[in-house]
């Protein structure tokens, strides 16, 4: 294959179908979204209790630990946070928007409503006894739910489209002991949807998903995560409650807010002066797992510095040059992804790794990745990873 880049990132522009939705790289992942986040109703008072008692509403169902219920068999529900995306071992879980048939279906959110957590609820899973005299249907009562949008585009006012919540899966493991009550609510019709529609891990199925529903659900499980995560105050150690639809925390005893947080982290492609790519294997990875380099931005630290840090810490490399190409929000749980071309200073190609973080980093042609992968000695993370995209961009095109 020629070293010459034969299929550049492309800036993102309005796309005329489904099929054809695609981010800046000409690539499906978790950057994509058409959902109007409508921020300026989530003061409204009891907004969350007028929408779960609207049995037209639709709901996102997600956990705190990245796994969304999906309208499909359950897809690498046990996959750890700090994991890379895994491969695609079957042809269940290939890539499909490539497919030729343009009716290959494809994973898609649980098609839930309001309803079927309320008076819609099968009749073998009873409600439970919780009052609703704040007008919450019983069956979402003590469960976490926050306020995603509605639909844009479809008319103004409250005549706009559909609105959307999050419904988290609570966690009896993590349960507080003042919270037991409420976190042991049997939830048994939450129970019986997710039998239908079981969870999958985000990070393994968001590029085979709709723009819309990765949108969707990157904010739920982004915020599910927070609100796991948040349980305390920063300022003085006072228990927080939801506030703003879920997009805020309120300290009880000192009244501070508190906001979702995204921890920056840059990654990054980084080649020679012979347009060869540098491929890390990380210390807790299985044998033959490389990626690219990356790791966080720290505090005072600009992003072009946290490359040049970071590709010198892991590789011992020198960078000459970094250029900024996209941004990916990685709810696992809580960074975003600043992706870089880097450029090694011309005589820069012996890879040093730490022998700590990386154990392991190749210096590599498109032809030696090539090789390399038919014989399984590397195996590239999956294809919802912004990782995956940038070793895409520098390689011309899709890796099978």
């Amino acid at each position: 294959m020629s070293t010459s880049r034969t299929r550049p990132i492309r800036s993102a522009a309005p796309l005329k179908n489904e099929r054809d939705e695609e981010d800046g790289y000409g690539r499906r992942s978790l950057s994509r979204s058409t959902t109007d986040r409508d921020a300026s109703r989530r003061e409204e008072p009891e907004l969350l209790a007028r929408l779960a008692a609207d049995p037209a509403t639709c709901l996102v169902v997600v956990d705190a630990r990245g796994r969304i219920a999906l309208d499909a068999p359950a897809m690498h529900p046990d996959l750890p946070e700090d994991g890379l995306t895994p491969p695609a071992p079957s042809d269940r879980d290939r890539d499909v928007w490539d497919k030729d048939d343009p009716a290959a279906p494809r994973p898609r959110l649980a098609p839930l409503t309001a309803a079927d957590l309320g008076a819609g609820a099968p009749p073998s899973s009873p409600l439970p006894s919780v009052p609703e005299a704040s007008g919450v249907p019983a069956a979402l009562a003590g469960l976490t739910t926050i306020y995603l949008g509605r639909e844009s585009g479809t008319g103004t006012g409250d005549a706009a489209g559909e609105s959307w919540l999050a419904v988290v899966v609570p966690d009896a493991s993590a349960a507080d002991p003042a919270d037991a009550e409420g976190a042991d609510r049997a939830h048994r019709e939450l129970t019986v949807l997710l039998e239908r529609y079981p969870l999958s891990a985000l990070r393994a199925v968001g590029h085979t998903l709709s723009a819309h529903d990765a949108g969707l659900a990157t904010s739920a499980v982004a915020l599910a995560a927070w609100h796991a995560r948040t349980r305390f105050c920063v300022v003085c150690g006072g228990r927080t409650t939801a506030d703003q639809a879920g997009w805020v925390r309120r300290c009880t005893a000192c009244g501070a807010l508190d906001f979702p947080r995204a921890d920056p982290a840059v990654i990054m492609a980084v080649t020679d002066d012979a347009d060869r790519i540098v491929l890390v294997h990380g210390a807790r990875w299985e044998a033959g797992r490389y990626s690219t380099v990356a790791g966080y931005v720290e505090a005072g630290e600009s992003c072009e510095a946290a490359v040049v840090r970071e590709v010198a810490e892991e590789t011992g490399l020198r960078v000459a040059s970094a250029e900024l190409v996209a941004s990916q929000p990685w709810p696992f749980p809580r960074s975003l992804m600043l992706g870089y071309r880097a450029r090694l200073a011309p005589g820069e190609h012996l890879a040093r790794p730490d022998g700590e973080e990386v154990t392991d980093a190749l210096v590599l042609s498109r032809t030696e990745l090539d090789e390399a992968l038919a014989a399984g000695t590397v195996v590239l993370p999956g294809p919802t990873s912004i990782a995956r995209m940038l070793i895409e961009d520098w390689y011309g095109g899709p890796i099978r």
